[in-house]
């Protein structure tokens, strides 16, 4: 074991045995852990966080693990409905980077069941996202929303889509369900 001058330990890996380095505690390299390339790497909350929301820190990194069974996943979402984390979800959504893992959380909304509808807006500017994914699992939000959603909203949601300069799918889509609340009101 090597020892620096004031007696701590250089080399952890120098406390397991030999078949066990790399194994429990696998070989990371830390500069690489925000290559997207290399690593998935998702900073969702902060180091005051209580127990409910590192919980939920949990849950929802095992939505976007591509190494998560659909049991895992089931429990996950399970766990997030449990603990009404609308809040914590939709932070989650924010602060995530990666397009693919924004879509999984997004799904989360739906999958879960929660009550997404006073975020009526919030998913409206995900609809509007470039990416394909991320702007589809923010449309099936909103089509999955069984509260009604005053007029006003709906008026200024379609205002909003209508602006996106080139609507993918899920735009046009949206457009049209808001314009058939709107006429069944």
């Amino acid at each position: 074991m090597k020892h620096n001058e004031d007696h701590k330990i250089d080399d952890l890996d120098d406390l397991l045995p030999e078949d066990l380095k790399g194994d429990i505690v696998p070989e990371i390299n830390p500069e690489k852990l925000f290559d997207e390339n290399e690593y998935s790497t998702i900073i969702i909350g902060n180091e005051g966080m209580s127990k409910k929301d590192t919980n939920n820190a949990d849950a929802v990194t095992v939505l976007v693990s591509s190494k998560s069974t659909r049991e895992e996943k089931d429990e996950a979402l399970k766990h997030l409905k449990e603990n009404n984390a609308q809040a914590f979800i939709l932070s989650a959504i924010t602060k995530t980077k990666n397009s693919a893992h924004k879509a999984l959380i997004i799904a989360s909304c739906w999958e879960t069941g929660l009550d997404f509808s006073k975020d009526y807006a919030f998913f409206i500017n995900l609809i509007c996202d470039k990416d394909f994914l991320v702007s589809f699992e923010a449309f099936t939000v909103i089509q999955e929303m069984e509260a009604e959603i005053d007029e006003s909203t709906l008026k200024q949601s379609l205002d909003t889509l209508k602006k996106v300069k080139e609507p993918i799918v899920s735009v046009t889509d949206a457009i049209q369900l808001i314009e058939q609340k709107l006429k069944a009101n």
